[in-house]
C-alpha cells in the first residue's frame, strides 16, 4: 500500500488485493490520491469475501440439509418451519451458496410480501430462518460454503410493531384493572377463577415491567427476586447473558398469591393437556378486551403502554432501551416523541413563571405584589 509521485499533478496508487499487485495512476492532488488510495483498500476489505468464495461450489440445498438435520429438527417449532426451509430450497435451493448475496435474500424476501403477499409477521417468521441458517453458513460451516458474512444482514425487513405506538390511556388503564379484578374469583364465589388469575398474572406483568409475551411465558420462580425487587428476564440474550427489570410491590403480592404447581419450575407452565409447547392467551385477552371496552389493542401494545408512559413521566430513552431488552436504540428511539409531547404540555407552567418576573407595568396590571403560583388572589 503506497502513494507514489510520479511528477506533478501525476500519482501511482499501489495496493494488494486477491494475492496480487495492483496500482492505479490518479491525475490530480496528493489528496486525491490518498483518498482513492483508502477506496481501493475500502474496496477491498469489503470484498474480500469474494476470495474465498471462488473455488467452492457448495448448493443451497446441501446446506439447507444440513441445517435442518444439526438445527431446524430440532426446534420446539419444527412442524411449522418445515414448510419454511422448504420454501428457501424451492426459491433457492440450485444457487450456490457463494452466489446468494444480499440481493437474493433481499429479492427472495419481497416475494414474500409482494408475489405471496404474507403477513408482515409471517414474513418476518420466514427471515428469521433464513436469517439463523446464512448466520450459520457464514461462521461455523464458512470453509464448506465459502461464506464469511451474513448476507441476511442487508436486507431490509418490515417489522409488525415498527410504526404501532398504540398505548392505553389512564381511563383504560383503569377499565382493563377493573376487568381483571371481576373475573378473579368464580361468578356467585369466593373461589379464584384459575383460568382468569392465569391471564391476570400474565396482563399484570407485561403492563408493569413492558417484557413480551414469550419472555413471560419463560419465567421460572427462581427468577423473582423478591427482596430485591426485580425480575431476571433471561429470554432472547445472546451468550447467556440475563437482564433485569423492576417489580413493582404491587406486582409481586399479585405473583406471591399465584399457586405454583407441582413439579414445574416456570410460573406459568403449558395448560394441562396442551398439544405444544407454544403458549397464547388471544381468546381469553380479547374476552378481556370487551368487558374492559379497549378497542384497537393488541396483547404486545402491553409493552408499548409500559414504555409510553415510563417516558411521559419523565423516563431516560436509554435506560428504557435496556428495560426493553433492545439490541438497537433505535427500536426504542419511536418513544421519544412521546417525551417531547409531555414536555411541551408542560409549558404553561413555564409560562406562568416567566410572566411572574416581568414588571407589573409591561404585564398592563396595578404595580401590586404578584400573586403565589397556584392559589387566587
Amino acid at each position: 500500500m503506497s502513494v507514489t509521485k510520479m511528477e506533478e499533478g501525476l500519482y501511482r496508487v499501489r495496493w494488494r488485493e486477491g494475492g496480487r499487485a495492483r496500482s492505479v495512476l490518479v491525475h490530480g492532488s496528493a489528496s486525491l490520491a490518498d483518498k482513492v488510495e483508502r477506496k481501493k483498500l475500502s474496496i477491498r476489505d469489503e470484498n474480500r469475501h469474494l476470495d474465498v468464495k471462488k473455488q467452492i461450489n457448495y448448493r443451497m440445498d446441501d446446506l439447507i440439509d444440513r441445517y435442518w438435520d444439526q438445527y431446524g429438527a430440532k426446534k420446539k417449532s419444527a412442524d411449522r418451519e418445515k414448510s419454511i426451509v422448504e420454501g428457501i430450497r424451492s426459491a433457492l435451493g440450485r444457487m450456490f451458496v457463494r452466489e446468494v448475496d444480499g440481493m437474493a435474500v433481499q429479492e427472495w424476501y419481497d416475494n414474500l410480501t409482494d408475489v405471496r403477499e404474507l403477513a408482515v409477521n409471517t414474513a418476518e417468521r420466514h427471515f428469521h430462518v433464513m436469517h439463523h441458517m446464512m448466520r450459520k453458513a457464514s461462521t461455523i460451516w464458512t470453509t464448506v460454503t465459502g461464506l464469511d458474512r451474513n448476507p441476511a444482514d442487508q436486507v431490509e425487513v418490515e417489522h409488525v410493531d415498527d410504526a404501532r405506538k398504540r398505548y392505553l390511556s389512564a381511563e383504560e388503564l383503569l377499565r382493563l384493572k377493573v376487568a381483571l379484578d371481576e373475573r378473579m374469583y368464580r361468578k356467585g364465589t369466593k373461589d379464584i377463577n384459575r383460568t382468569n388469575l392465569r391471564l391476570r398474572l400474565l396482563v399484570l406483568i407485561a403492563v408493569a415491567t413492558g417484557m413480551r409475551r414469550g419472555e413471560i411465558f419463560r419465567l421460572e420462580w427462581e427468577d423473582i427476586l423478591y427482596s430485591e425487587g426485580l425480575i431476571v428476564v433471561r429470554a432472547r440474550l445472546k451468550k447467556g447473558k440475563i437482564r433485569l427489570v423492576p417489580m413493582p410491590p404491587e406486582l409481586a403480592e399479585e405473583i406471591r398469591r399465584y399457586p405454583a404447581v407441582i413439579g414445574e419450575d416456570r410460573i406459568l407452565p403449558p395448560e394441562p393437556g396442551a398439544t405444544s409447547g407454544r403458549q397464547r392467551a388471544d381468546k381469553s385477552f380479547h374476552e378481556l378486551l370487551k368487558r374492559a371496552r379497549i378497542r384497537d389493542f393488541r396483547f404486545h401494545d402491553l409493552r408499548h403502554t409500559f414504555a409510553s408512559w415510563y417516558m411521559m413521566s419523565g423516563g431516560d430513552l436509554y435506560e428504557l432501551s435496556k428495560l426493553l431488552g433492545h439490541s438497537n436504540i433505535k427500536m426504542t428511539e419511536r418513544y421519544a416523541d412521546l417525551a417531547r409531547a409531555h414536555i411541551v404540555k408542560t409549558g404553561s407552567v413555564s409560562r406562568e413563571l416567566w410572566s411572574r418576573m416581568e414588571p407589573q407595568s409591561e404585564r398592563g396590571g396595578n404595580d401590586v405584589a404578584p400573586k403565589k403560583i397556584g392559589h387566587r388572589a
